[in-house]
């Protein structure tokens, strides 16, 4: 079952605009909401980042390669970024690290005390991704490095 509290995704949306705001993206722009069953196909690069404790699930970023090497480009200060070679892979991982820290450092706040898994990275055409038996909750967004869609999935954990 998809959490669709908006204490839960609230924190999820507010940190990809402060990251990306963060690396000079004054102007992200939220899509539609969906709703997306497992597996979902990803794009060209794909972070996943796992969430354990009072919440479990993963959370998944998938953009093309063209929007991950500028995005890698500026979390490495302006490095050009000719081949997705691997310090352009580190660095989509580190960008989907702090996404998702600073959504669970705001889910503490509300009591919802959770640790992240390290991202895990899929790079190729035609990847699909799943979760054992949750769905996605789908937030797609409109940065200046091009679109990125943000897959949540996410439950509580039996108490």
């Amino acid at each position: 079952m998809i959490l669709m509290r908006a204490e839960l995704i609230n924190p999820f949306l507010g940190a990809s605009f402060k990251v990306l705001k963060s690396l000079g993206n004054e102007h992200v722009k939220k899509g539609e909401l969906g709703l997306a069953s497992s597996p979902v196909k990803g794009d060209e690069v794909n972070a996943t980042v796992g969430v354990t404790g009072d919440l479990l699930g993963q959370v998944i970023f998938c953009m093309s390669q063209q929007t991950a090497s500028q995005v890698a480009s500026t979390m490495l200060l302006g490095l050009p970024i000719t081949t997705f070679d691997e310090l352009a892979k580190s660095a989509i991982c580190e960008f989907s690290n702090i996404v998702t820290g600073n959504a669970v450092t705001e889910l503490g706040d509300k009591g919802f005390f959770c640790n992240l898994t390290p991202p895990t990275l899929f790079v190729g055409k035609d990847v699909l991704l799943s979760t054992k038996d949750l769905g996605f909750l789908v937030i797609p967004l409109e940065t200046g490095f091009g679109d990125i869609k943000v897959y949540i999935a996410l439950r509580e954990a039996d108490k």
